[in-house]
């Protein structure tokens, strides 16, 4: 009999702090127990409201406190449960899970990327990249990807807006610290004003936790979760892109 699955681990899950083993292993428990998707999904649910709530208007005079959520605002929530589960549910292998997350060839041609949009058809010109591998490799292949994408588009007189965002071990593409990679961030940010260098926040916080001396670069900026800003992005229309 498989253990029970703690909250800690769960919400490690939505935040996309697991390796990839532990992500699968899990993912492949909830396609068997559908009282822990559930769980994921209220998991997912409550911390898109607790976000959601800090920017809600003052309540009006006379209003009273405690009311129920709009059927507006938890459907937001549930969407925005949906997609995380359909995204995961796939690993993010990038293939169409029920209709709800649709998948397109190469952005770029000749690249080994596919891009997952909610549209039906993948914005060309807003493309979002992940990173959660600290493997040189996979941060050179990001560049690479990232650099082609926004040269193809300047050739082409179009004007791209493209987001990297990094999590995990792949925050050492962003750490100021024996970064090999920071000369080049800088150029590409220098010539290329719509490009945005993110990192998880939560990521960056449980490493300093572990003692380490987390800095990031200049360019980087930091959203409170990588799950947070892939969902918002997806809602969005953008086209993302696991590398």
């Amino acid at each position: 009999m498989n253990p029970a699955v703690s909250d800690e681990t769960l919400n490690a899950f939505v935040d996309g702090e697991l390796d990839v083993a532990e992500s699968e292993a899990l993912i492949a428990r909830m396609r068997e127990d559908k009282a822990l998707a559930q769980r994921v999904c209220a998991l997912r649910s409550l911390q898109t409201m607790v976000r959601l709530a800090y920017t809600e208007p003052p309540a009006a005079a006379g209003r009273k406190t405690g009311a129920l959520p709009s059927r507006k605002f938890v459907q937001r929530c549930a969407f925005g449960c949906l997609v995380l589960l359909a995204g995961l549910a796939t690993g993010w292998a990038l293939r169409g899970a029920g209709g709800a997350l649709i998948a397109t060839g190469p952005v770029v041609p000749g690249a080994n990327f596919h891009a997952v949009s909610l549209k039906q058809q993948a914005d060309p010109d807003r493309i979002l990249l992940h990173l959660d591998s600290g493997t040189p490799g996979k941060m050179e292949a990001l560049l690479d990807q990232a650099e082609g994408l926004l040269d193809a588009a300047r050739q082409r007189g179009r004007t791209m807006q493209l987001e990297v965002i990094v999590n995990s071990q792949g925050i050492d593409l962003l750490r100021a610290d024996h970064n090999p990679y920071a000369a080049r961030i800088a150029q590409m940010k220098a010539r290329h004003p719509n490009l945005q260098w993110v990192a998880c926040g939560q990521s960056v916080a449980r490493f300093r936790s572990e003692g380490q001396d987390v800095k990031l670069l200049r360019a980087a900026q930091t959203t409170p979760t990588a799950i947070g800003e892939i969902v918002t992005r997806l809602q969005q229309g953008w086209t993302y892109i696991r590398v």
